[in-house]
């Protein structure tokens, strides 16, 4: 007997509802946390998922996609090299697991986007209500402490923590871009005036935290949905400019309260915002990563192409001695660390479908979801230039995919298939596993 559980608009069968927690929730830093709060285990936990998903990828190799298998050949020819190297200079099989990890999320695209098709996985609603969700449950749990302080907070294990009064890591709060545009969505584009209290909850969710990273993110996604969106006629004009004109008079209105109830809020928000414009400002966080890139460049430029792979794993840090011998360089930047540790192939295959989804970005009769998604997913590109992104992350772009290949019922008759690929899709086991909507 199939048992099954209803999520909202969603049944899920309990089979499905496991595999969704164990490869793909559990990835979310914050949520892991309150599952199991203790670092080394998670972060162990995500080191053998990695080897076993990467694993049941390369045995289901045959039922992937013609793209998919040109990809994923790509990585395994970087991993043969690199057991060559690591047999050669070290005489282990693979001297710093960690260098797989880095790599991993080209191998975790694929994956989730396998299991959605396999599937029929229709999530996206359900992550924006997840991370609605989950970050409410979190706060109530931790965030006694927040402020807008900015104190430093010690702790023996940060965890998904900002470690100072933000409470939560910019990695996390980051992720909320996707409820902030869901619910935009919902509003804008459907008219459904019930979601208009949690996407104003979601922008306030990202305003408080301060983390600027997040808030150049937010912008550039935003910009990026509407342009598509009305690309794609997916927004009225005159909804959109109603819209437009009721935010502009709520956030004056909304200036003004703050200003006189809170003085000094707007100035000090004010002043959090310009360092977006100069991150590299001397009393200003942004200063390391500057550093970092002003370091890590030149040394990088010295093996361009394969990067320093375990070398540079395990050389000394240049900048800052706390940190143990052989653990890594701990970028701060998602595109340097690739230029580092596997240089400019590395880079270029790790972000390869991020770039490709702003290829698709000039496409017509996109899925709104689709839509929804691609913008979060190029604001990526800009949070890569302040962290190392999520490795959800890089599984929102595998679900990102999954909604560009499946053709909506309005569309079905106008879109052209590609038959080859269409032949790999005809010839995989019947499915077992459904979602109904």
């Amino acid at each position: 007997m199939n048992y099954s559980v209803r999520i909202g608009n969603y049944e899920f069968e309990v089979k499905e509802i496991l595999l969704l927690f164990f490869t793909f929730f559990l990835m979310e830093n914050i949520f892991s946390w309150l599952v199991l709060p203790v670092s080394t285990i998670i972060l162990m936990y995500e080191k053998l998922l990695s080897i076993g998903l990467f694993g049941i990828i390369i045995y289901n190799f045959r039922k992937l996609l013609r793209s998919e298998q040109i990809y994923l050949g790509l990585m395994g020819v970087i991993m043969v090299r690199m057991v060559f190297e690591s047999m050669i200079n070290y005489g282990s099989i693979f001297q710093q697991l960690t260098l797989f990890t880095i790599l991993f999320p080209a191998a975790y695209i694929i994956f989730i986007k396998w299991i959605c098709r396999v599937y029929d996985f229709d999530i996206l609603e359900v992550i924006a209500w997840f991370y609605l969700g989950l970050y409410v449950v979190f706060m109530v749990i931790y965030g006694r402490g927040f402020s807008f302080s900015l104190d430093q907070v010690e702790m023996d294990d940060y965890g998904p923590f900002s470690g100072d009064s933000r409470i939560i890591h910019a990695r996390s709060i980051f992720m909320m871009i996707i409820p902030f545009l869901w619910f935009l969505n919902e509003f804008i584009s459907k008219g459904k005036s019930r979601a208009l209290i949690p996407f104003l909850f979601c922008l306030v969710v990202i305003t408080i935290h301060q983390h600027r990273s997040v808030w150049a993110s937010t912008l550039f996604a935003l910009g990026i949905y509407l342009l598509i969106s009305f690309r794609n006629n997916q927004i009225q004009v005159s909804r959109a400019t109603r819209t437009f004109l009721g935010a502009v008079i709520g956030t004056a209105l909304l200036l003004f309260i703050v200003s006189q109830v809170f003085p000094g809020t707007i100035d000090f928000f004010a002043d959090r915002f310009s360092e977006i414009l100069d991150p590299a400002k001397e009393d200003g966080t942004g200063k390391f990563r500057a550093d970092q890139r002003r370091v890590y460049f030149p040394m990088a430029m010295e093996k361009p192409f394969f990067g320093w792979t375990f070398e540079g794993f395990e050389m000394k840090n240049p900048l800052v001695d706390w940190w143990p011998e052989k653990s890594g360089q701990h970028f701060h930047e998602g595109f340097m660390e690739m230029l580092f540790y596997h240089g400019i192939f590395g880079l270029l295959f790790k972000y390869f479908y991020v770039l490709y989804l702003g290829y698709k970005a000039f496409s017509r009769k996109l899925d709104p979801k689709a839509i929804i998604l691609i913008a979060f997913s190029l604001s990526g590109l800009l949070f890569s230039l302040s962290y190392v992104l999520p490795l959800v992350y890089w599984g929102v772009i595998g679900l990102c995919l999954y909604y560009l290949e499946r053709i909506p019922e309005e569309h079905q008759e106008d879109d052209e298939v590609d038959e080859a690929e269409f032949e790999v899709i005809e010839e995989e086991e019947p499915r077992e596993l459904t979602v109904r909507i």
